[in-house]
C-alpha cells in the first residue's frame, strides 16, 4: 500500500503544477517511499519502545508544528518534516495498540483462530485433568507394589519369578515416566522463590526438552547444552524462561519435518552465555554437516503471547528471520545479581 501511495505522488510531480516546488509534497514522498522499503521484522521492536519515547515524540512533534508557523524559509520545512515524523510514529503506536487490544486482528497463523483457541483451552482445563490422572496412576503403582511382594513370596521356579519380576519392573518404570510428565504439567511455567537454590537456566532448558521431547519422532535429532551461564541462578524468571524455550524448542523441532514428511537429521544448539546486564539463552537449529537450517515459523498469536511473557519478567525474546523463515531465537534474561 505504501509503496502504491508513493507511486501516485510520484505521479503527481507530473500532473499537479507546482508540486515540484513544494517542499511539503516532496516530504510526504519521501516519507511514504521510507515507509514502503522499511523492513517489516524491525517494525514490532521499533513499536516496543519505553513510554518516555512516545513522550518524547510528542513533545518534539508538537515544538516542530508550532514551529512550523514562526519560521520560514529551509527551517519551515525541516519543521513540519519532523512533525510528520513524529505524528506517523505516534499514529504507528496508537494503531498496534488497537490492534492487540482486538485480538481479532492478529495474524494467527496458518491453522486460523480455531487451532490457536483450542490450544489455549485445552491449557485451561489441563489442570483439572492431571488431578483426576493422579489418582488412578497412585493406584497403579500401589498394586505394582503390593504384586513386587506377592511375588517374592510365590513358590515357583526362579524362571518363572524373574519373568514376572520383569514385567512387574517395566509397570513401575513406565508409572515412573507417566509421573514425571505429570509434574512437567503441574509446574509448568512455574516461578520459584529466592532462596530456592534448584531453579537455574539449566533446570529450565531441562524442562522444556522434557516437555517438548514427544515432538521429535525419531532418533536423529541431537540436542545440546552449552555455556557459561547453565548454572545461574533464576528463581524468579524460571517459570517465563521455560516457556519461551519451550516456544523456541518447538520451532526448532518442527524444522526437522519437511514439507514431504520426510525426517531430517541434524542439531538443536542451546547455548547460554553471561554478560554484564544479561544472561542471553540462543536457539538454533543445525543439519547434519553443521549448517544452520530454517525452524518452523511459530504463529503470530502465541510469539505476541510469548514476547509479553518475556516482558511481564523483564526480559526479552526475539525471533531472528532469514528469508522469512525463523533462523534463531535469543532470550535475554535481565541479571538480578548485579
Amino acid at each position: 500500500m505504501s509503496m502504491g501511495i508513493a507511486a501516485l505522488l510520484a505521479g503527481g510531480l507530473f500532473v499537479v503544477p507546482g508540486a515540484r516546488e513544494s517542499a511539503v509534497y516532496w516530504a510526504d514522498l519521501a516519507l511514504m517511499v521510507a515507509a514502503a522499503i522499511f523492513p517489516r521484522r524491525l517494525a514490532p521492536a521499533l513499536l516496543q519502545a519505553s513510554r518516555w519515547s512516545w513522550l518524547l515524540a510528542m513533545i518534539i512533534g508538537s515544538a516542530a508544528f508550532s514551529l512550523h508557523f514562526l519560521l520560514s524559509g529551509p527551517a519551515n520545512h525541516v519543521s513540519i518534516a519532523v512533525a510528520a515524523i513524529c505524528a506517523a510514529f505516534i499514529g504507528a503506536g496508537i494503531t498496534r495498540h488497537l490492534a492487540v487490544v482486538d485480538a481479532r486482528l492478529l495474524a494467527w497463523g496458518d491453522g486460523g483462530l480455531a487451532e490457536v483457541t483450542r490450544d489455549l483451552l485445552l491449557g485451561r482445563i489441563t489442570s483439572g485433568m492431571l488431578h483426576d490422572l493422579a489418582q488412578p496412576l497412585n493406584v497403579i503403582s500401589m498394586a505394582n507394589a503390593n504384586m513386587d511382594y506377592i511375588i517374592e513370596h510365590l513358590t515357583i521356579d526362579d524362571e518363572s519369578r524373574q519373568q514376572l519380576q520383569e514385567r512387574v519392573k517395566r509397570i513401575a518404570s513406565h508409572t515412573e515416566g507417566a509421573a514425571g510428565i505429570l509434574s512437567l504439567f503441574r509446574w509448568f511455567g512455574r516461578d520459584g522463590s529466592d532462596g530456592d537454590g534448584q531453579l537455574t537456566v539449566r533446570s529450565a532448558l531441562e524442562r522444556a526438552l522434557a516437555a517438548t521431547k514427544s515432538n521429535v519422532r525419531h532418533h536423529g535429532v541431537a540436542v545440546q547444552l552449552r555455556g557459561n551461564a547453565l548454572d545461574h541462578l533464576v528463581p524468579e524468571q524460571h517459570g517465563a524462561l521455560e516457556m519461551m524455550a519451550v516456544a523456541a524448542l518447538l520451532s526448532a523441532f518442527g524444522g526437522f519435518l519437511g514439507t514431504d514428511g520426510m525426517k531430517l537429521r541434524g542439531d538443536v544448539v542451546l547455548h547460554a552465555a553471561v554478560t554484564p546486564a544479561h544472561i542471553v539463552i540462543t536457539v538454533e537449529s543445525t543439519d547434519g554437516s553443521g549448517r544452520p537450517m530454517p525452524s518452523r515459523r511459530i504463529d503470530e498469536a502465541t510469539l505476541w503471547l510469548v514476547e509479553q511473557v518475556a516482558q511481564e519478567a523483564s526480559s526479552d525474546f526475539r525471533c531472528l528471520v532469514r528469508d522469512r523463515q525463523p533462523v534463531r531465537f535469543v532470550i535475554r534474561l535481565g541479571r538480578d545479581d548485579i
